[in-house]
């Protein structure tokens, strides 16, 4: 691939389904941006900034080996996982709210991924998947 075109290339949409109509076809869903992406790459770069000025006004780091420390990373982990979703969705198909398109936007995600954890994992892994970056 020529190195111009690597960096004023558009990264692709990846279409995550959720929900199936009778005949197979996907009914709801969203549309993502990678994990090459700006979007991405901000709301990572946010979640770390905030964890490096919490673990040092804390003063130290948290110890997975207790029960409190271990939960407290499996915590930390779900939090960034939600960040990471809500910032790649660019849209959302199929979803309405009282019979009207639901509007894209981080309280209508996380009702979403409230309601379906699962599909935060399954979000999450198309957005991280390097898979999806060498298709097309």
């Amino acid at each position: 691939m020529d190195l111009k075109e690597l960096q004023s290339k558009e990264p692709e949409l990846i279409d995550v389904q959720l929900l199936f109509d009778d005949e197979g076809r996907s009914a709801s869903g969203f549309k993502v941006v990678g994990a090459n992406s700006k979007q991405y790459q901000e709301a990572d770069r946010a979640w770390k900034l905030m964890n490096v000025r919490k673990s040092a006004r804390r003063g130290r780091g948290i110890d997975g080996a207790t029960d409190t420390g271990a939960a407290e990373l499996v915590d930390l982990i779900a939090k960034r996982e939600m960040a990471i979703c809500v910032a790649c969705v660019v849209e959302i198909y199929g979803f309405t709210n009282e019979g009207q398109p639901a509007p894209l936007g981080e309280e209508t995600l996380k009702a979403i991924f409230a309601a379906r954890p699962t599909w935060r994992t399954k979000t999450a892994f198309a957005v991280e998947s390097e898979q999806v970056f060498t298709q097309g």
